[in-house]
């Protein structure tokens, strides 16, 4: 099996069916996630709590690669998710990006980039056109 085609499924059992304890067999203990959320790094155990916290908003989770390219250790993915939330019933669509580093078949290193912005906007946690109206000088608060 390819490692675009394991991650794909491993993403699937982790996030899509909740599957909690598959995460602990591809992330090295010592591995780090970065880029989830601004300045915090996350350790696989921290997952067992960013997942479920996910999953209460989101339902009927499946993630599709859509492009990857692996070079040496390192392999990269642009995703995308989709799954309805959870409050409404609504179909949500957002894309994200993860580079990760592996070593001995695990991966010790990630760095994850996800169009939160459109996740929110979708669960009707944001307001549609958020960015727009951010670049137009309009406040959230």
């Amino acid at each position: 099996m390819a490692r675009s085609d394991e991650i794909e499924a491993w993403l699937n059992a982790v996030w899509g069916a909740g599957e909690l304890d598959r995460i602990d067999t591809l992330f090295d203990t010592a591995a780090q996630a970065n880029g989830l959320m601004p300045g915090l790094e996350l350790r696989p155990e921290e997952f067992h709590e960013l997942v479920p916290a996910l999953r209460a908003h989101l339902t009927d989770i499946k993630i599709t690669v859509l492009r990857h390219f692996e070079a040496g250790d390192w392999l990269w993915l642009l995703l995308q998710i989709d799954g309805r939330s959870s409050q409404t019933g609504q179909p949500v669509v957002f894309s994200g990006q993860v580079a990760m580093r592996f070593a001995n078949d695990k991966i010790v290193e990630a760095y994850n980039n996800y169009d939160v912005i459109a996740l929110f906007e979708a669960l009707e946690l944001m307001p549609q056109d958020t960015a727009a109206l951010c670049l137009s000088g309009e406040s959230l608060r």
